[in-house]
């Protein structure tokens, strides 16, 4: 088994590289503080995942120090504020922390295409370790980002912000999709993958049954909604459609295509859907209202480090092996209880629409290839070094050595840790008027009541994270 990554590079060509990587760690100094560097990031958050769970996000949020934007892990704490700002109904707050997320994202666009940015922070890692490089936003973390956005402009009443947010998720997940295959073949032509799998856990009691770390049923649900809502049945069906292709067994998805399939008389989509899930249900009195419910379940889990033992060639095709340190999802998918729904004595039971786990834990494994690609040049230019050291050393040999000395190859576990780990949804339709609806969730249950427009949804989202129920209500 081995891996074939590179072979050793002559010294001049090698010192030139550790030379401008040396600049450019001086510079990446700056922009991170030694804690990241040498410090797991789950640990750095620990007392604010603590405070998360008790409820408290006021006191979680403020743990968390506003980021300075020439940060390497900028965005990513703002990811975090924006979502406690959200669990804390601060919805402004949360709006403006996320749309900086958002503006940050376009700009490393824009560096994207110059090809500057991703180059020179890679040679930075080559000097230091992944950690230097700016984290990079795997698409369902933006496509959540999106997705709270739209949910705080509808709390604040602008629709309209809403369906700008829901397209952006959609455009995450379509650009990816593009990039999906190309990225993974560019990845596994420089190893041999079989060695890989054989050394690094397997995550797929944390993956599931998911095709990909991207595609979000529950974002092209929220979509779906919400262009309901704007009077575009259209757009709709698609994302509705969408949602159901990566979650087939939702029974409320179904009966979504089914309806909209029928509403605007597709005719061959009927017949097919009709055979798969059966016919859609009577719409029955058109004046009726619809509660929506949409349930966050949990945390997600934290990267876990684990060390293995790969093979490199080196330029003489001799394979030395080295320690990997790479992050790793462990353990299990968490199963928690669906929520049910008791009005007018009718029982309701929520579905999973997402499960955030399985998508952090599949785009991981996606991105595992380019991170060993990564840490393999580091390991072979410390080895280089080692051995030219004490032929060329001098001044310049010995601030490398100290560079390497100090350099740590602690695995990158950074993740956006205030995330749900599952959601939910119902959608049931109502008599317009004063509804009673009892919430049942686990051992606890909680009766609220609703006033149902008619022809209007309202929509209802529960959080549940430990010994915390949180809900937020809003008409559509």
């Amino acid at each position: 088994m081995s891996i074939h990554l590179l072979t050793l590079r002559p010294y001049h060509v090698l010192k030139t590289i550790l030379i401008a990587g040396l600049l450019l760690s001086v510079s990446a100094c700056t922009s991170m503080s030694f804690k990241n560097v040498f410090s797991d990031y789950a640990d750095q958050l620990k007392s604010v995942r603590s405070a998360q769970l008790n409820g408290d996000f006021k006191a979680a949020a403020a743990m968390i120090e506003t980021p300075k934007s020439t940060q390497t892990n900028y965005a990513l704490t703002l990811l975090e504020k924006g979502r406690l700002s959200f669990l804390a109904n601060d919805w402004t707050q949360s709006r403006k922390e996320f749309n900086l997320v958002s503006d940050a994202l376009e700009q490393e666009a824009v560096k994207a295409k110059l090809r500057v940015s991703k180059g020179l922070a890679n040679v930075t890692a080559l000097v230091s370790s992944d950690n230097a490089i700016t984290y990079d936003i795997p698409a369902y973390e933006q496509t959540m980002l999106h997705s709270y956005q739209a949910l705080n402009y509808l709390f604040l009443g602008q629709i309209d912000g809403a369906l700008v947010e829901v397209r952006r998720a959609n455009l995450v997940q379509e650009n990816a999709l593009k990039e999906y295959q190309q990225d993974i073949d560019k990845a596994t032509e420089k190893f041999d993958k079989k060695a890989l799998n054989e050394a690094y856990p397997s995550m797929s009691a944390m993956i599931g049954d998911v095709k990909n770390g991207f595609q979000n049923a529950y974002t092209f649900y929220l979509s779906g909604l919400l262009y309901e809502v704007a009077k575009q049945p259209n757009d709709a069906y698609i994302d509705y459609k969408r949602a159901l292709e990566i979650y087939p067994a939702n029974r409320y998805l179904q009966q979504d295509v089914l309806r909209l399939a029928t509403q605007l008389n597709m005719v061959d989509d009927l017949a097919l859907y009709s055979a798969k899930y059966g016919p859609p249900q009577s719409a029955g009195n058109v004046d009726k209202g619809e509660l929506v419910i949409i349930v966050e379940r949990g945390v997600i889990q934290a990267k876990q480090e684990v060390a293995i033992s790969l093979p490199i060639f080196t330029n003489a095709y001799q394979a030395r092996f080295f320690n990997f340190a790479l992050p790793v999802y462990q353990g299990k998918l968490t199963q928690h209880a669906m929520l049910s729904v008791n009005i007018n004595e009718q029982r309701y039971a929520a579905e999973p629409i997402a499960k955030l786990q399985s998508l952090a834990s599949k785009q991981l494994q996606e991105q595992v290839p380019a991170l060993v690609t990564r840490q393999a040049l580091r390991l072979v230019a410390k080895e280089q070094l080692r051995r030219t050291m004490s032929k060329e050393g001098g001044d310049i040999g010995n601030i490398l050595a100290t560079i390497y000395n100090m350099a740590s190859e602690q695995a990158d576990t950074r993740s956006w840790l205030t995330l749900p780990d599952e959601v939910q949804i119902i959608r049931i339709p109502l008599d317009a008027g004063k509804q009673q609806v009892k919430l049942v969730y686990g051992s606890k249950n909680e009766t609220i009541d609703l006033d149902i427009k008619a022809k209007r949804i309202t929509l209802l989202n529960l959080t549940t994270i430990d010994q915390f129920e949180g809900l937020k209500i809003t008409q559509l």
